[in-house]
């Protein structure tokens, strides 16, 4: 058994829940982590592994696996030919890890929607991809700052601009909002607006509606729906 058929049997197993622990772990490791070319590489095979976790576990067409899979593989071959230094390709790079990205995110969502019964792993499924769209809007605001450097404003003595970008869009998305990092250009400002209604939209409408498909399932009380053990009148 190869090490990529373990990971995947653990997402088949232990699904959202899994990706979740390991998305957070990744966060967790870039930010204690020393910033370094190690730090980086792994860093970035981490993150593609949740993402193309979360692909899998979405139960995704033949085809759309097959070109996940050659995305993946593209991706954390440029990561190695841009951390070695070997060409500029931060821009490409950072394409191509918005579009996995992206598409992870999709393929969260058309499971959790196209799933009717609620249940635990869907509420986990559901805080998984908000984390993910934080993850997807950090790498939009590191290509931001990258394109255009000054889109945002940083406090003096800020560390590792991956980190500082990933802590800005976590607390933009949970509307947070300290102020220590702020967007400046008028792109950079409407992207986190739009950051920052999207989650109170998801939180507010899909991990609402599953919390509340979940709520009557708990209550050790409930009796059959209505209709259910009716006879004719």
């Amino acid at each position: 058994m190869t090490i990529i058929d373990a990971y995947l049997r653990l997402v088949s197993r232990w699904r959202w829940s899994f990706l979740l622990a390991l998305l957070i772990g990744s966060f967790v490791l870039q930010a204690i982590l020393p910033n370094g070319t190690v730090t980086r590489l792994t860093g970035f095979v981490l993150f593609m592994l949740v993402f193309g976790g979360a692909l899998y576990a979405g139960h995704t067409g033949r085809q759309a696996t097959r070109a996940a899979i050659a995305l993946l593989v593209a991706a954390v071959v440029l990561q190695v030919l841009n951390v070695l230094g070997v060409a500029a390709l931060e821009g490409p790079l950072a394409v191509l890890a918005l579009t996995i990205v992206l598409g992870a995110l999709v393929a969260t969502f058309a499971d959790l929607v196209g799933n009717r019964d609620a249940t635990a792993d869907s509420l986990v499924g559901a805080i998984f991809g908000f984390f993910v769209i934080a993850a997807a809007c950090a790498l939009l605001f590191r290509q931001m700052e990258g394109i255009h450097p000054g889109s945002f404003r940083f406090p003096d003595g800020g560390g590792d601009l991956d980190t500082q970008m990933l802590y800005f869009s976590l607390i933009t998305v949970t509307t947070a909002g300290y102020g220590d990092i702020t967007p400046v250009t008028p792109i950079a400002q409407i992207s986190a607006g739009l950051e920052a209604a999207l989650g109170t939209l998801y939180l507010a409408i899909l991990i609402g509606r599953i919390v509340g498909q979940l709520a009557p399932l708990q209550r050790p009380d409930a009796g059959p729906a209505r209709g259910e053990g009716e006879g004719p009148s």
